[in-house]
């Protein structure tokens, strides 16, 4: 529940800083096969944390991280790794369940 006047997207904005909870987020919109919804997760987060503060952790500048995040943007793998870094976060490949378990 978030505290007296504080706004939902507030309160949302700070829940977003919680690697546990970008983490998910962030699988949740992989596992969707959808960039378009993955760009949106991450730009959220990226938000949270400030673009300034990313671009300063990742050395990418502000209007390239507005730039990879937005509706035609197509962020690198080299980009990606590094935002998640930022964020506390990896990349990682790990096999998919067996249908035969």
């Amino acid at each position: 529940m978030s505290a007296k006047g504080t706004s939902f997207n507030e309160y949302l904005m700070e829940k977003l800083k919680d690697p546990e909870l970008a983490c998910h987020f962030i699988s949740e919109a992989m596992q969707e096969h959808d960039p378009e919804y993955l760009k949106v997760a991450l730009g959220e987060i990226v938000k949270a944390y400030g673009v300034g503060y990313i671009s300063d952790q990742t050395g990418i500048g502000r209007q390239t991280i507005y730039k990879m995040l937005s509706e035609k943007g197509n962020p690198t793998h080299r980009n990606l790794v590094a935002i998640l870094d930022a964020l506390g976060l990896e990349l990682m490949v790990r096999p998919k369940k067996s249908l035969a378990s």
